[in-house]
């Protein structure tokens, strides 16, 4: 025996038999019940050219610039217990950048001023900016890369300004690095990089372009440090490798990191032999 089986059922049949071609075919493309036009992904710009967003995973406690503020904090406190605010011989005792002395061979003294300063305020305007950009550039660089930057955008200012032969404290010409490193960093990589406001690069040379015209109209203002640091910031920002780019394990274990790095906490450690002793002495 051999079955054969009946015709299908018209899912398009009128009622009361007969096709009806008027009627609609239901709707195979129909999103399923509880599908809403929000859960659909969308796809933004960062993804279709693979930027990486430079915000993502930016550590609100930047322990690197937290710690180059408690030391600058802990050598003011150093600075008034010991006087060295009240005049200049007494500064300079302490361990200021004194262009006579280091002539003499004090060369020290080029990494101690960038962590003293000449009073309450000048103190806690730097350690603001200080805070905000070191937070992007520890970020930015990773933190053996930015301890190098700091420091060697600090030497720079204090070369510079030598050329002006007068006395000279304060963490300006670092901080000058850092915003002169972001400026390399986002210019150089704009194309890799997903800011969530292109104006941040902008902001921050118009910051230090504001700092530099202040100077000139204030004589007790060290321009020559600021724009030192701001010089040696950009250029240490285009040869420095962008760890939030290449991966911050990549890059800290690099050898030349490493050299970097030992260079920049001897460097350190030898100044401090002989700032730390005439500091609290």
């Amino acid at each position: 025996m051999s079955w054969l089986p009946g015709p299908s059922p018209n899912p398009y049949q009128a009622e009361g038999g007969g096709d009806d071609p008027f009627a609609r075919p239901p709707d195979v493309f129909a999103p399923p019940p509880g599908f809403e036009d929000d859960d659909i992904p969308t796809i933004d710009d960062a993804m279709l050219h693979g930027e990486v967003d430079f915000e993502a995973g930016m550590s609100a406690f930047p322990l690197f610039s937290l710690g180059l503020i408690l030391a600058c904090i802990a050598v003011f406190v150093c600075q008034v217990a010991g006087n060295g605010l009240e005049d200049a011989k007494r500064i300079s005792a302490m361990g200021a950048l004194d262009p006579d002395l280091i002539h003499q061979g004090e060369i020290w003294r080029l990494v101690s001023a960038t962590f003293m300063h000449g009073n309450f305020e000048h103190l806690m305007s730097n350690m603001v900016i200080l805070f905000v950009l070191g937070m992007a550039c520890e970020h930015g660089f990773g933190r053996p890369q930015y301890l190098f930057l700091y420091v060697g955008a600090g030497l720079f200012g204090s070369i510079f300004s030598l050329m002006g032969s007068r006395l000279s404290v304060g963490a300006s010409g670092a901080i000058f690095g850092l915003a002169g490193a972001l400026i390399a960093l986002f210019w150089r990589h704009q194309n890799k990089l997903h800011l969530r406001d292109r104006r941040i690069g902008v902001v921050i040379g118009l910051w230090a372009a504001f700092q530099i015209v202040l100077g000139l109209l204030n004589p007790n203002i060290d321009n020559l440090a600021h724009f030192g640091g701001l010089v040696g910031g950009v250029v240490l920002g285009l040869v420095l490798r962008p760890a939030v780019l290449e991966g911050r394990r990549e890059v800290a274990y690099h050898p030349l990191t490493l050299s970097a790095f030992v260079l920049t906490s001897g460097c350190l450690a030898a100044a401090s032999v002989f700032f730390i002793p005439r500091l609290i002495h």
